[in-house]
Parts: structure tokens; C-alpha cells; sequence
């Protein structure tokens, strides 16, 4: 029987969901802050766009600077989950209603459970991959919702004490975390075994490559001998030539690490460096390593149609369509249903990629919807049944996450 939109809709919207990607801040730091309606912009890439106000109760100076950028999708995600979640109409911003809604959202984060029931409750979300890029080792998280990932980038800044990725973090943190002293490439190369080793014990999921705001992806074949004479240099008259040397090696040698503990790796595509950051930069690695599967975020926007080749070309290379619908949802519907067009639905998952849990929401209604648009269109149009659509939902709302990444219902 051929459904009707408003049934695919419906059908989708209660579907449960794997979360491949969160940064979700804990309770703990956001009722700290006195939430507002300030914390679920900022959670939500509103203030990517819009310039903030310097003052978090000037909400005058809030509704100038989002009214600048009236049309984006950043702005109508969190305009969603703050109407539907606490009830208030932010559509067209006014003072009145920033300060309605940040009084409901304060009330709201007294319940040290809030967080964990915006995601289960109203979202929906069963679990949500974790990755706590300002604290890669140490935050507490709620195990009821999250699963952590161990986020790279660190490592590979390793040939100086000075050296820090584009978050401030250091490889060295971890010294302290073990009781590690390194002193040469060997006890470096040690070091890296531990934090990877320690990680799939604790219960780590997977591995989170951001390198693209870090360095160009592509990553050369390099010899531990080179790789060595850089660290030797200890952080003195480096070249870029010599970082990217060393980094090249120690980004294949994680790899290495991480198909022996069986560990997926995601890597942000798309919007960063933006000259260095093409999905197709990856190719040489994907197809080297072809005992790990590799998941590709954002769907490389804006290289949406390379990251489908990718996933074509490669068994091992998945989708992501995390964050791409607060990008432009169009770019996610164009790719979305080349995807299934592809046959390559049961490579493609989604994840919100927000700090704030409302907007979390907010993104997951924006590509439900979308995923129900997509499919009800290829319905009506003879390329799918009904059934088969439904399934396809599901797969990419759940159960190629919970395969992937080894979660269960």
C-alpha cells in the first residue's frame, strides 16, 4: 500500500535514532552559566554567523544581530526546538520572547537530568557518540545517553612541548594521565599505544579526526626514520615541511593502531581549511587502509557529490550526514537522495553536531523531515515502495550507527 506523506512523516518522526556525533556540554557546566536562550545560540552555530552582543543579557543587541542573519538554517534550528520544547515563538526574533524563552530554559536546567531526557525523551536519541574536544580525557559524561570518542588531533602534535592543536591540547596532557615520561620517539610512540589501548578499554567507541582545522587531509606515505629526525629536533628550527612529515607518519601509525583494536574512524570533511578539507584527499588512506571503515562528516559539504563517489568507490567509507542540515538543507536533500539512488543507504547515518541538547533537537527535526520529503517524493514517483522506504529511514536513523559502532537496542 502506497503511504501518504503525512504517514511517512509520522512513521519517521517516531523512529529512535543513534546520534553519531555530539558535543553536548554536561549539566554540570551548562547550569552553571544560568542557561538562556544565549547558550542554545551559541550551542547551536548561531554566533558562527551572527556577531554576539557583548553582554548575555543584552537582549536588545540579540535580536539586532540574528535579525543579520534571518534565513539560516542555524537560526531556525534552535527556533524550532525552543517553540516545541518550551513552548515559546522565536520565529521572528523579538526581546520579549528571548527573554520568555531564556526564563523557561533556566527553570528547565534545575532538573540535573534535563539533558538526558531532551535527548531520550523528546528526540528520541537511544545513544549519541560523545566527543569533548576541550576536555579529551577527563570530562564526566552521562553513560545513560553518551559514548565516547577519542578525538586525535593531539597526537599529532607531538614534535614540540610547545605545539597545540586548534583547541589548545597537548599530546603531553597524558603523561600526567599514566605516569608516562617521554623522552624519545620511542617513548612517544608509546604513549600514543597507551592513550589508544586505554580508550578501547574505557569503552571508546571510535576514533574523531578534526585535523581539518588543523592541516590539509592529505596525509603522504612516511618513513619512521624521517618521522624520528623530527622528533629529535625537539620542536627547534622545524620547517612546515617537517610537521607535516611527522604528522603524515604518526596519522598512518593511529590508523595502524586502530585497525588492531578494531576502532572506526570519523574524520570532519568538508567546511574548515577549506583548500585542504575535500573528502577526496582521504582516498590514498581509505584505500590503504582497507581493514578500517572510515565515516566521512557532513557529507563533505561542499564536496557533497565526492563524498557519495567516496562511499561508492570504497566498502569501507560511510556518510555522515551530521550538521549538514543546519548547513543547508537543500545540499543535505540533493545528497540524501543520491545516496539512496546510489544504493548506498545502508552506508549513511546522522548525527546533530551541536553543544546544546535543544539544538541537538532541532537538527533531528530538520532531517527527519527532510528524510520523510525525500522518500515520500521517490514513493510517489515509483522508485521506492512504501516498505522499502520505511526501512531506509530506519537504517539511517539507527541501525547502521548501531552496527558500526557496535551498540544494540
Amino acid at each position: 500500500m502506497k503511504l501518504s506523506f503525512e504517514k511517512i512523516l509520522e512513521k519517521v518522526l517516531d523512529m529512535h535514532v543513534i546520534d553519531t556525533h555530539e558535543h553536548t556540554y554536561p549539566w554540570e557546566v551548562v547550569s552553571s552559566r544560568n542557561p538562556s536562550i544565549y547558550d542554545i545560540f551559541e550551542g547551536g552555530y548561531v554566533f558562527w554567523i551572527a556577531k554576539p552582543p557583548k553582554n548575555r543579557g543584552d537582549y536588545k543587541g540579540l535580536v539586532e544581530s540574528v535579525k543579520e542573519i534571518l534565513g539560516s538554517t542555524f537560526y531556525r534550528t534552535c527556533a524550532i526546538a525552543v517553540k516545541d520544547i518550551y513552548g515559546v515563538n522565536i520565529d521572528y526574533p523579538t526581546e520579549e520572547a528571548f527573554i520568555e524563552a531564556s526564563r523557561a530554559i533556566s527553570e528547565a536546567y534545575r532538573d540535573r537530568y534535563w539533558i538526558r531526557r531532551l535527548f531520550k525523551e523528546k528526540s528520541l536519541i537511544d545513544k549519541a557518540l560523545w566527543d569533548p574536544y576541550w576536555n579529551i580525557w577527563g570530562e564526566p559524561f552521562d553513560p545513560e545517553i553518551f559514548k565516547p570518542v577519542l578525538r586525535i588531533n593531539t597526537l599529532l602534535f607531538g614534535y614540540s612541548r610547545d605545539a597545540r592543536d586548534h583547541n589548545g591540547n597537548s599530546p603531553y596532557i597524558f603523561e600526567k594521565y599514566f605516569g608516562l615520561e617521554v623522552s624519545t620517539f620511542e617513548d612517544y610512540m608509546n604513549l600514543i599505544d597507551t592513550v589508544l589501548e586505554e580508550a578501547k578499554r574505557r569503552g571508546y567507541v571510535a576514533l574523531k579526526s578534526a585535523l581539518a582545522y588543523d592541516r590539509p587531509l592529505l596525509f603522504e606515505n612516511v618513513g619512521e626514520k624521517d618521522a624520528k629526525e623530527v622528533f629529535n629536533k625537539r620542536g627547534k628550527d622545524l620547517t612546515p615541511r617537517d610537521i607535516k612529515v611527522f604528522q603524515d607518519f604518526i596519522l598512518r601509525y593511529i590508523l595502524s593502531r586502530a585497525a588492531k583494536l578494531d576502532l572506526p574512524v570519523q574524520f570532519h570533511t568538508g567546511l574548515a581549511i577549506i583548500e585542504g578539507s575535500n573528502p577526496i584527499n582521504l582516498a590514498n588512506i581509505i584505500r590503504e587502509y582497507s581493514n578500517i571503515n572510515f565515516i566521512l562528516f557532513h557529507g563533505g559539504y561542499p564536496w557533497i557529490r565526492e563524498t557519495a563517489a567516496m562511499a561508492m568507490s570504497f566498502k569501507n567509507a560511510y556518510i555522515d550526514f551530521c550538521w549538514l542540515p543546519m548547513i543547508s538543507p537543500s545540499a543535505c536533500r540533493l545528497l540524501l537522495r543520491e545516496t539512496i539512488e546510489l544504493g548506498l543507504s545502508g552506508k549513511a547515518m546522522w548525527g546533530g553536531d551541536c553543544w546544546a541538547a535543544e539544538a541537538t533537537y532541532g537538527a533531528l527535526k530538520i532531517f527527519k523531515g527532510i528524510l520523510s520529503e525525500t522518500l515520500w517524493e521517490m514513493i510517489d514517483k515509483g522508485h521506492l515502495r512504501s516498505d522499502d522506504a520505511i526501512e531506509i529511514a530506519s537504517k539511517i536513523l539507527y541501525e547502521n550507527a548501531a552496527k558500526l559502532f557496535g551498540l544494540s537496542r
